[in-house]
Order: C-alpha cells, then sequence, then structure tokens
C-alpha cells in the first residue's frame, strides 16, 4: 500500500472518529511518521480532504460498477446501485459533516459535483429496465434531480439528527420509496 493510500485510509478513520475535527497532527500520530511528511503530500487539511473525498467517490463508482456487471436483476440492480457506497464508507456517520460548507467551502463544492455527476451508467440502467418492462417509463432526469437533491439535503441539514435517522438507513429509505412508490 502507497503512503497516499495510507493517509487517506487513517483520514477516514479519523473521520469515522472526530468527524471534520481532525487535525493533520492527529494523522501523523496515527501512522506514527512526522507530520512533515504528511504536509510534503498535502499543504493543507483541506487539500487532503479534498484527495479523500476524489478517493471516496472512486471508490463509490467502482462500487457501482461492481453492481452493473453482476448478475442481479435489472430491478435490484438499480435499487442497490442508486444508494451504492463501500461498506466501510456505509458504516460512516455522514451526517458529520455539518458545517462542511463554512469551513471547507471547496471541499462542500466537490462533494456535491461528485453527487450530480457520473450519473450515464446509472441512467443507462435505468433506460434498460424501461426498455425491458422491468420499471415504468419515467422522465430520468426529474428522478436523478430527486435523488441528487434528496442526498445534498441529508448531507446538509440536520433534519437526519432530529429524527435520529442514520445516513444509511435514509439512503436505503429513498430506493425503497423510488423503486416501490407509495402505494399500498
Amino acid at each position: 500500500m502507497s503512503l497516499r493510500d495510507e493517509i487517506l485510509n487513517v483520514t477516514m478513520v479519523l473521520f469515522r472518529e472526530k468527524g471534520l475535527h481532525f487535525t493533520m497532527n492527529d494523522v501523523a500520530l496515527r501512522m506514527h511518521i512526522a507530520k512533515k511528511t504528511i504536509y510534503k503530500m498535502y499543504g493543507s487539511k483541506e487539500e487532503l480532504m479534498i484527495d479523500a473525498v476524489n478517493h471516496g467517490f472512486q471508490r463509490i463508482y467502482d462500487e457501482k460498477q461492481s453492481i452493473i456487471s453482476s448478475d442481479l436483476d435489472i430491478t435490484e440492480k438499480i435499487s442497490r446501485v442508486l444508494i451504492a457506497m463501500p461498506e466501510d464508507m456505509a458504516a460512516m456517520d455522514w451526517l458529520m459533516l455539518k458545517g462542511l460548507d463554512e469551513k471547507y467551502p471547496e471541499v462542500s463544492a466537490l462533494i456535491r459535483r461528485h453527487i450530480e455527476s457520473n450519473w450515464e451508467p446509472v441512467i443507462d440502467l435505468l433506460r434498460q429496465g424501461m426498455d425491458e418492462g422491468k420499471i415504468r417509463n419515467i422522465d430520468i432526469q426529474i428522478l436523478r434531480q430527486i435523488i441528487t437533491v434528496s442526498i445534498e439535503s441529508f448531507l446538509g441539514s440536520d433534519m437526519l439528527i432530529r429524527n435520529n435517522i442514520s445516513y444509511q438507513n435514509a439512503l436505503e429509505t429513498l430506493a425503497d420509496i423510488i423503486m416501490k412508490g407509495i402505494k399500498v
């Protein structure tokens, strides 16, 4: 494993433990290396967080691709790909991102860009589901907007905290409502 990968893994562990309150010193101490070593790769905590976000979303895209190329039924693929996330990331408390906009606006904007981009494989899967008659014909762009706005809202408000709902549970509920609707 490269030094970069080790730093990113430790960063994710520290984020799980401390949220945005981890420091570069925390990363160095956990890795038993000099803080200077980290600063040679990353000029600031924000640069480290940007790399961690890009790394994390690459893992999410890889997870989606794994689901898409699996032997699952098309409706199960759609349901899973809408909320795809590697297990260790799914276990994180994403609500700890509260305050990201104020402290790290570039990181926050990057997360929004990732949420709003790379929809092509999902759109292809939705079209396949419609072509096969497994899901009804819908306006994919409206669905995309519903999902992206919902995810951004989950990450940017305290609604989940106030209602004691985990981020992962919110995603699963969102996918369930999308796939099954609200009719009884």
